[in-house]
């Protein structure tokens, strides 16, 4: 069993394409603690995080709303999609045993869809629900309620691992946060198996989150030859897909200040699939970074067109245009994100700046209002969008008509 990694194909232009599957259909708003910031995607996070075993369809809400207000973080998706699938025990129990019926199924497509976003977003996310979710099969499995205790549980979980095998362990101590033991207990499994390639990347993401670049990058490219040996045709992690791989080398590089080799990985991930829109995207950014303005805004473009209903690449699109003197252009794109998520705040932002440099006081000052409606208290940038605000609210005081 290779529980909760296994999926279908699929590629970044499917998910971009359908929108209605960017988090599913509408969920009302949990109360939140007294005094928790309605505006802060973290508080709906961390609200999830906290009822996720026993209140799973609360917890789904919570991360849907943090996934809104925040659509930049990829955290609150790969939660969004635990908490379903915790919904519903029995496919819970299918997708741990590896059905491979359930895992090809439209309702997997969606849910898998939500941790492809995710892993876009946050190539090193950190998969701290997937113990709960382990635990919460052996329940079922052993007639233990939700919610309740079973002095037999820790006879069963521990029976079942030691039938399990060291890639299971590896799982399960790398979901404790015992990075350590999960490396060695995942270099123990690859002796025996001949899928090496998702312990491999386990193995990688450890390293990336320990800020160990070279390891990380090498246990990359190891599980990239191990995935080009696989025949097409087997059932594959698509979440789990070279470009993914690629991009998240490059996203090491970048961080380690290797612009070169980052520029680099990102041109590999999309010889992989040229629809790979977050390649496209970093590709803008780092070419706006070296003033090659050309590169930035046709990379950008590209982003954007290959995702139209993503929030945060229409923002990143828009601030591209705004940093290369393209303001008309830069207030449609902003625009268009506030639009597709009126929750986002920071597109408000941009939207206020780029109208003061084309001289618009009352779209600049509808903004920053926006935006300091929508941001949460902890923005550091709420103090810059009140100044701003007092001052055009003053300017256009003193320019308004006297009346007679």
């Amino acid at each position: 069993m290779r529980p909760l990694l296994v999926a279908i194909a699929i590629t970044a232009t499917a998910i971009a394409s359908l929108p209605a599957q960017r988090l599913g259909p509408v969920e009302k708003r949990p109360r939140l603690e007294a005094g928790a910031d309605t505006n802060d995607a973290h508080a709906y996070y961390n609200h999830g995080l906290a009822r996720f075993e026993r209140y799973t369809e609360e917890a789904a809400e919570a991360f849907y709303w943090a996934a809104r207000i925040n659509p930049a973080w990829g955290e609150p998706l790969y939660a969004r999609r635990a908490a379903l699938l915790m919904k519903d025990q029995r496919i819970l129990r299918l997708v741990m045993e590896g059905n491979r019926r359930t895992l090809e199924s439209a309702d997997m497509r969606r849910l898998d869809s939500l941790q492809f976003r995710a892993l876009m977003l946050s190539p090193f996310l950190y998969r701290q629900l997937d113990r709960p979710m382990f635990v919460a099969y052996i329940k079922n499995a052993n007639g233990v309620r939700r919610g309740e205790t079973s002095p037999d549980l820790d006879f069963a979980i521990n029976t079942y691992l030691r039938s399990a095998g060291e890639a299971m362990r590896g799982w399960l101590s790398y979901s404790e946060g015992n990075f350590a033991a999960a490396l060695e207990q995942y270099a123990g499994a690859m002796a025996s198996t001949r899928d090496k390639a998702p312990l491999l990347l386990d193995r990688a993401r450890i390293y990336s989150m320990r800020g160990q670049v070279d390891h990380a990058t090498e246990e990359f490219n190891l599980a990239l030859e191990e995935m080009r040996k696989k025949d097409q045709k087997d059932l594959v992690i698509f979440y789990n897909s070279k470009a993914l791989v690629e991009y998240s080398i490059a996203v090491l590089l970048e961080g380690a200040g290797n612009t070169q080799g980052a520029r680099e990985a990102y041109g590999r991930a999309l010889q992989e699939d040229l629809a790979y829109f977050p390649a496209h995207m970093r590709l803008g950014l780092l070419a706006l970074g070296l003033k090659d303005s050309a590169t930035a805004l046709s990379e950008s473009a590209l982003a954007a067109e290959l995702a139209p209903a993503e929030p945060h690449i229409r923002y990143v699109n828009g601030f591209v245009l705004a940093a290369t003197g393209r303001y008309a252009e830069a207030v449609g794109e902003l625009t268009k994100a506030t639009e597709l998520e009126p929750f986002y705040a920071l597109p408000y932002l941009r939207v206020g700046q780029v109208s003061e440099q084309l001289g618009k006081g009352k779209e600049a000052a509808v903004a920053y209002e926006n935006f300091l409606k929508y941001a949460a208290k902890s923005d550091i940038q709420r103090p810059y969008a009140e100044e701003r605000l007092a001052e055009i609210k003053e300017i256009m005081t003193i320019m308004a008509p006297v009346k007679p």
